[in-house]
């Protein structure tokens, strides 16, 4: 059964969006492509943030006027394309969709040089739209909903502070009440995500309840977008991610579980 969010092919009626660095932007692109690397900088639940997310956002809707599909894609297993595709959707643009093919996929002939890089409109900071969730609001509703923790399991037990690049001195830990569910079940080992009825029934074994409110958060909200456009896919209506995720609960005064600094 097939992934309602992907996309396999392009046209010039789709507004491609580059999320990989700005060098690898630089580098080659597909055609007609705008990169769109700001999307891999930490948002938190503070004004500037919400700032820059919601001017992200307008620039995004200003390219996207006239298009039918917006089309975001990245390096690898569509994590900040997924985050990019989240943002736009809980913003109101439903046509936000992943690139199912791999950018190594594609030949070298097959790249660009690109019309730019994206740069956020002004905006003024307001708050979040549903799908998406701030700090202080998931403070609040902590015991009322199924938290998910997209992380590594070696993450979610205070083994390492992140996945990738762990820098000695950070911090470990988890939030209170969350479930853990490895973003990298998702995948099969070819790195494709995996038959739609097989991650219905992990879902099911995990016991997660369509009707209760369900938050996903990882270390900065990129995996967790992954996950939201797929259990939304699944019938899970009720789905919010935490973009500030471990990186700005971990310096806040709100409780923590396995909390400690990392000392390799």
């Amino acid at each position: 059964m097939r992934w309602s969010f992907l996309q396999d092919t392009t046209s010039a009626r789709d507004l491609l969006l580059d999320c990989r660095s700005e060098a690898q932007y630089a580098a080659g692109t597909l055609p007609g492509a705008y990169g769109a690397a700001l999307v891999k900088k930490p948002i938190g639940s503070g004004p500037k943030s919400q700032e820059f997310l919601n001017g992200m956002v307008q620039a995004v809707k200003k390219l996207a006027k006239d298009k039918e599909t917006v089309v975001c894609f990245d390096e690898g297993q569509g994590m900040y394309a997924s985050r990019m595709a989240w943002i736009l959707r809980s913003a109101g643009l439903k046509n936000a969709m992943l690139l199912s093919r791999k950018f190594s996929d594609f030949s070298t002939q097959d790249l660009k040089a690109g019309p730019g890089q994206i740069e956020p409109e002004g905006a003024s900071a307001r708050s979040s739209p549903g799908m998406i969730m701030l700090i202080n609001h998931l403070q609040k509703e902590l015991t009322r909903v199924q938290l998910i923790d997209a992380r590594t399991p070696e993450e979610y037990e205070g083994e390492l502070p992140r996945m990738i690049s762990p820098e000695p001195g950070s911090m470990c830990g988890r939030i209170p009440g969350s479930i853990n569910w490895d973003w990298r079940s998702l995948y099969n080992q070819e790195g494709v995500l995996r038959d739609k009825m097989e991650i219905i029934m992990d879902i099911k074994r995990m016991g997660f309840m369509q009707e209760r409110p369900t938050v996903i958060y990882d270390f900065n909200g990129a995996r967790s977008c992954t996950m939201a456009l797929v259990m939304h896919c699944c019938g899970y209506r009720n789905i919010s991610v935490y973009l500030g995720s471990w990186m700005e609960w971990r310096k806040s005064n709100l409780p923590k579980q396995n909390f400690h600094p990392w000392l390799n």
